[in-house]
C-alpha cells in the first residue's frame, strides 16, 4: 500500500494538536497560565501548519503553503522560548517573529522556482536550524545538575541541529519540503516523520523535566538541614559511601558548640539558632572550598576536607574556633558567648574505614570538652 503523503500530514496535525490542548489544560489547572501558553504554542503552531498543508486551497495561490511554512518555522522557534521557559529564562518572542516574518516576505516575493525560490527556502532552514541551535546552547548552558530528560533533550535537539543545518547546505538539491525542488512523496514523508518524532520527544520531555526535577528536590530536602542548609547526617554518610575508595587523605573535624543548652536556657532557642548558624557561617568563611560540611546533630557539626599537613589543619581548627567566638559576640545585645571544641582526625589511606576515623575523631572531641572545652585535639 502506498503511503498518503496528505493522510500522514492529518494524523501529525491531530497529535500536536492533542499536545497543544494538553499542556493548555494540564498548566492552566496547576495556575501556570504562562507555563500554559508557552508549552502549548509550538504545538499549537505545528497543528495549524499541518492544517494548512492538507487544506492548501483553503486561501488562493501559494499562499496556504507559504502560510503553512512559515507557521511551521514559527513552531520551532515557539519550541525553542518553551525550553527556555522550562528553564526559568526570559522569552525572545520579538526576535522569533521578526526573523518568522521576514521568511514569509521572502517566500512571498518568491516565483514557484528559481533563485529567489531557493534563496528563500535555504533561509528557512538556516532560521529552523538557528532555532535548533539556541536550544540547544540554552540546554547545554543551564546551570545546576541536570535531570536525564534535560541530558536526552539536549542531545536530541544537537542532533537536529545538525540534521537541519545540512538541509541548509542541501536546500537546492532537495525536493520539498526537505530542500527547493519539485515535492515528492519521500520528501514529505521523511520530513513528516522528522517533526513528528522530534515533537513527541520534545513533548514527553516537557512532560518528565519537572518530575524529575520534583523528585530531585525531595530527594536534596531529605539530605539537607532545613535550618542551616547544611548537609544533615545522613547526607555525610553518603558522601562518605561514595568516597570510601577515594586514595586521597582527608581531615575529619567533629565539632560541638559548648554550653549550648545554657545558651538556650538563658537566651532562648531564637537565639541559639542564631547561634547555630554562626557556626555554619564560620565554617563557611575559614574552612577550604573543597570542605564538605554536615550539621549532624542539634550542635553538632562535621566537616570533612583534603589534608596537606598537620599544621595547616591545625591552623585551620584554631581559626575557625575564634572566628566562632567572634562573631557570636555580634548577635542581639552582645551578651552572647559562646566557645567550639573541635576534634580531629586524619583518613591517611582508602585502607582505613571511614567509621574508625569517625570513632578517633569523636575521641578527640571528647578529650577536647575535658581539657576544659574551646580547644582543639588532632589524632592521627
Amino acid at each position: 500500500m502506498r503511503p498518503d503523503p496528505t493522510t500522514l500530514l492529518a494524523y501529525s496535525t491531530i497529535l500536536f494538536l492533542i499536545f497543544g490542548l494538553y499542556f493548555t489544560a494540564v498548566e492552566l489547572a496547576r495556575g501556570k497560565t504562562r507555563k500554559a501558553f508557552w508549552y502549548s504554542s509550538p504545538f499549537l503552531a505545528a497543528s495549524v501548519s499541518g492544517f494548512f498543508f492538507t487544506s492548501p486551497f483553503i486561501v488562493p495561490g501559494l499562499w496556504g503553503l507559504r502560510i503553512g511554512a512559515v507557521f511551521m518555522t514559527l513552531a520551532y522557534g515557539l519550541g525553542w522560548q518553551a525550553i527556555r521557559t522550562m528553564l526559568g529564562r526570559r522569552t525572545c518572542l520579538t526576535a522569533v517573529l521578526i526573523v518568522c516574518s521576514l521568511s514569509l516576505a521572502l517566500s512571498a516575493s518568491a516565483a514557484p522556482s528559481g533563485p529567489r525560490h531557493i534563496a528563500s527556502s535555504v533561509f528557512r532552514m538556516m532560521i529552523i536550524t538557528g532555532f535548533h541551535f539556541q536550544a540547544a546552547r540554552d540546554l547545554f548552558c543551564s546551570t545546576g545538575n541536570q535531570t536525564s530528560a534535560e541530558q536526552f533533550l539536549c542531545r536530541l535537539i544537537a542532533v537536529y541541529t545538525v540534521i537541519y543545518g545540512v538541509l541548509a547546505l542541501s536546500t537546492p538539491f532537495l525536493p520539498e519540503p526537505l530542500g527547493s525542488q519539485p515535492s515528492t512523496v519521500w520528501a514529505i514523508i521523511l520530513y513528516n516523520f522528522l517533526v513528528i518524532i522530534e515533537g513527541i520527544v520534545i513533548a514527553l520531555a516537557m512532560i518528565a523535566v519537572p518530575r524529575e526535577r520534583l523528585v530531585a528536590e525531595h530527594h536534596l530536602l531529605t539530605l539537607q538541614d532545613p535550618l542551616t542548609h547544611a548537609g544533615n547526617r545522613r547526607a555525610m554518610n553518603l558522601w562518605m559511601e561514595r568516597n570510601s575508595e577515594t586514595s586521597y587523605s582527608y581531615v575529619l573535624f567533629l565539632m560541638d558548640i559548648d554550653h549550648f543548652k545554657a545558651i538556650n536556657d538563658c537566651h532562648g532557642h531564637t537565639t541559639g539558632d542564631q547561634v547555630i548558624i554562626a557556626a555554619v557561617q564560620a565554617s563557611q568563611k575559614i574552612l577550604p572550598s573543597s570542605a564538605s560540611f554536615f550539621r549532624i546533630g542539634g550542635e553538632e557539626f562535621a566537616a570533612i576536607f583534603p589534608f596537606t599537613s598537620t599544621s595547616h589543619a591545625l591552623d585551620i581548627a584554631h581559626r575557625l574556633k575564634e572566628t566562632f567566638t567572634r562573631d557570636v559576640k555580634g548577635i542581639g545585645d552582645g551578651s552572647v558567648e559562646a566557645t567550639l571544641s573541635i576534634g580531629a582526625d586524619i583518613r591517611h589511606s582508602s585502607e582505613t574505614l571511614w567509621s574508625d576515623v569517625w570513632q578517633k575523631a569523636d575521641a578527640a572531641l571528647y578529650a577536647a570538652k575535658g581539657i576544659g572545652r574551646d580547644a582543639v585535639v588532632l589524632k592521627g
